[in-house]
């Protein structure tokens, strides 16, 4: 029987529940409500756990529990455990970590996605297969579906992959849910400790959660089903690349026998206007989908979503940023959407013309400075054996070691793709003799047989160490030797056109208007809203992306959530004109508004100069 109304939702104790929550409709406030009734119904804290999906969705939550002028004003010492899944993932790691080859002592997570990819690809060459094997591996892993097999090559490449990551102790973000699995079905006492913390487990965003989450929820829940408490909704559902799958929440009631499933149907941020075109693109897409929910409007009906074709990215940016201060102005919050973040320089160069400071949160500087901000950390810590394999790759890439080949899908010789990847593999072998007494770099020094690439870089590396130990005989020549052995600056014009981005970059950010615009990709709209919501680039090549792994389902689904940020106005932007380096397409005129556009079923207007509507 379903639950139909707020009371029934928040009060069910007696079974699994469900949840369905649209964007908007307040979940947030639901789980905290539920917390506080649990607690003040006599529930001991240590009996409740609550996993976010996002560290941001993990601290929005104790503020709301605890904010002193709010509904539910819990002081902080009465707060249960609150934590993202990969957070108590990590924990139960740390009650076993000699179990899945790991140290106690300073275990830490491997978050950076480049050095994962490199690691993984160094497995595959040291086991003498190819780098496409380790993406697929690397790939398989995130799906969280793990049945090990050492018998299959992708098997095969994870379990050497571990091994390296052994020698470092450190877990990436994926394995902290795998290993925390496989210690709760290994050890039955760690098992216990955890569901008697998790007897009232609570789930946000359960759209988002993959095999090996489900599999970390279902063995916490085993013990007492009736206290699993899960919030979601399946058109929200846009992390299929790393194995999340609405899946879970369809067959909800399969998984857990008896479960009850509840509808919140008030829609508190987004009004009538929008939301009815962001349901005809799911109509139009998600055959699966719940289906349109017989909503409430809590809030005053404004204005359809804007749709503005433009002749090109320059004129969309002068107008996006013109929208942005108008709001800005009146005191409205503004969050700017994009597909990806190479939309975001000519807005930021429009903003920043305006007076009007961005929040990016992605780096635009330039790549040479990274590289040597790489090199600095390095010298810094020669016996990190993470970052030492970074710089090495660079010193391969550009550097003075440089192998061509580092995009081997350039390279038309036969010859010098063999030579890229023998030299890759040499350069991987060198995991196999680092241990706890010798690290990468050590290795690389004490290689009695080193080739003339490892030489060159075993060379260039002390080169560096010894000139920055000595910058005080010479101050110059720390600098001049970053130069030379990175490749970064050989040219001197580089240097200078470096230099000057950073400056740009720098006077870009110096606010003269209160109030910041936030710039987002479409991936990362999730958990934020705006009075304003601006959505740019929304042309057939780009979105739905040919060339995505993700299918036209997800991304309609992408849209809509990206669509549902909007409280007041929403601005739909699509142009004729796209540079090839942001579009996927060949085209870079002439460009089609995307199809989920057309969906709506509304002209575009025209803001430009001599051009028909569309």
């Amino acid at each position: 029987m379903a639950l139909t109304t707020y009371e029934e939702i928040v009060n069910n104790f007696s079974t699994p529940t469900f949840v369905l929550a649209g964007p908007g409709t307040g979940k947030t406030y639901l789980l905290a409500d539920r917390i506080t009734r649990l607690l003040r119904n006599g529930v001991n804290k240590e009996k409740i756990t609550v996993l976010t999906y996002t560290t941001d969705a993990n601290q929005n939550m104790k503020e709301t529990l605890t904010d002193q002028t709010g509904h539910f004003k819990l002081n902080f010492h009465e707060l249960p455990n609150i934590s993202t899944m990969h957070s108590l993932a990590l924990t139960i790691v740390q009650e076993d970590p000699h179990s899945v080859n790991l140290l106690k002592t300073d275990l830490q997570v491997q978050g950076n996605e480049k050095i994962k990819r490199l690691i993984y690809r160094d497995a595959a060459l040291i086991l003498g297969l190819t780098e496409e094997s380790s993406e697929e591996a690397r790939e398989c892993k995130q799906y969280g579906d793990c049945n090990q097999n050492p018998d299959r090559e992708r098997c095969g490449i994870c379990i050497k992959y571990w091994e390296i990551m052994s020698k470092c102790n450190r877990v990436d973000f994926d394995d902290q849910i795998l290993f925390a699995c496989k210690i709760l079905e290994k050890s039955p006492t760690i098992l216990k400790k955890y569901q008697l913390q998790a007897e009232h487990l609570l789930i946000d965003e359960y759209q988002d959660i993959n095999t090996a989450q489900f599999r970390l929820i279902e063995l916490l829940s085993r013990g007492k089903r009736k206290g699993l408490f899960v919030v979601g909704d399946d058109a929200q559902s846009i992390y299929a690349f790393r194995g999340g799958d609405p899946k879970f929440i369809l067959r909800f009631q399969e998984d857990f026998l008896g479960s009850e499933i509840g509808k919140l149907n008030i829609s508190r941020r987004c009004h009538e206007n929008i939301m009815n075109d962001a349901f005809k693109v799911l109509e139009k897409y998600y055959t699966d989908w719940y289906g349109r929910p017989n909503i409430q409007f809590s809030v005053e009906c404004g204005d359809q979503p804007y749709i503005y074709h433009v002749p090109s990215e320059i004129t969309e940016a002068r107008i996006v940023a013109n929208i942005a201060k108008s709001a800005i102005q009146e005191k409205k919050d503004v969050l700017i959407l994009a597909p990806k973040k190479g939309f975001f320089p000519l807005i930021i160069k429009e903003l920043s013309k305006r007076c009007l400071y961005s929040d990016c949160q992605v780096s635009f500087l330039p790549k040479r400075i990274e590289i040597a901000n790489r090199f600095l950390a390095w010298v810094e810590g020669p016996s990190n054996n993470f970052l030492t394999r970074l710089v090495i790759e660079d010193l391969i890439n550009i550097g003075l070691a440089k192998v061509p080949g580092a995009n081997k899908k350039k390279l038309k010789s036969e010859k010098s793709l063999y030579k890229r990847i023998e030299e890759e593999t040499e350069i991987a072998k060198i995991w196999e003799l680092v241990n706890k007494d010798s690290n990468f770099f050590n290795v690389v020094q004490q290689l009695e047989k080193a080739n003339t690439t490892i030489v060159k870089i075993r060379d260039g590396l002390n080169s560096l160490l010894t000139a920055y130990s000595d910058h005080g005989e010479d101050p110059g020549e720390f600098a001049k030797q970053l130069s030379f052995v990175s490749g970064i600056w050989s040219d001197p014009l580089k240097l200078s056109q470096d230099i000057c981005d950073v400056v740009r970059l720098l006077d870009s950010q110096i606010p003269v208007i209160t109030g910041t615009v936030q710039l987002r990709t479409m991936r990362k709209a999730k958990g934020l809203q705006a009075t304003v919501v601006i959505i740019v680039g929304l042309e057939n090549d780009i979105i739905p992306d040919p060339d995505s792994n993700s299918d036209v389902v997800e991304q309609a689904r992408l849209f809509y959530v990206s669509m549902t940020r909007a409280k007041e106005s929403l601005y739909l932007f699509h142009s004729y004109r796209r540079p090839r380096g942001i579009s996927y397409g060949p085209e870079w005129s002439d460009k089609q508004r995307s199809e989920f556009l057309d969906v709506l079923g509304r002209k575009s207007e025209w803001k430009g100069f001599r051009k028909n509507k569309k």
